[in-house]
């Protein structure tokens, strides 16, 4: 799924706000930054993923890999057998200084490691010294 970096977040059920931000949302389809991230921002990301908000049943693929391959269910059903960190159901949620939400699929660890995506600097930041949201009831 695709949401342009620092649009305003909508998704599932949640209505629009002009100060919760889109981040990491990527696909094959559109080009996006890339760069060096701060060394500390990767280790910072995995803690942060590791408790996701907005799960939803099932997951989400990353777009930018390759498909990967099929397996034959126990029940004769082909599936697709993606590597572990290149699939995700849930968010996380990091809150500015300023107030500013920024929304990140729980996949953007993976964009950052493995694509390269260097995301916009105000989420870096917000990163860095923002609050990080647990839990879906105190962020939107």
């Amino acid at each position: 799924m695709y949401f342009e970096d620092l649009s305003q977040y909508a998704y599932g059920r949640t209505p629009t706000r002009p100060h919760i931000l889109n981040v990491g949302w990527l696909s094959q389809e559109h080009a996006y930054p890339r760069g060096t991230a701060p060394d500390w921002l990767l280790p910072r990301l995995e803690q942060l993923v590791k408790s996701p908000v907005n799960l939803y049943r099932g997951f989400h693929l990353c777009e930018i890999c390759p498909k990967p391959p099929t397996i034959m269910s126990p029940g004769g059903v082909k599936m697709l057998n993606p590597p572990p960190e290149t699939k995700g159901n849930g968010e996380i949620r990091v809150r500015a200084g300023n107030g500013t939400i920024y929304v990140a699929p729980v996949l953007i660890y993976h964009h950052v490691a493995a694509h390269g995506y260097l995301p916009p600097e105000e989420f870096i930041s917000a990163v860095q010294t923002g609050v990080a949201i647990v839990s879906d009831e105190e962020s939107l």
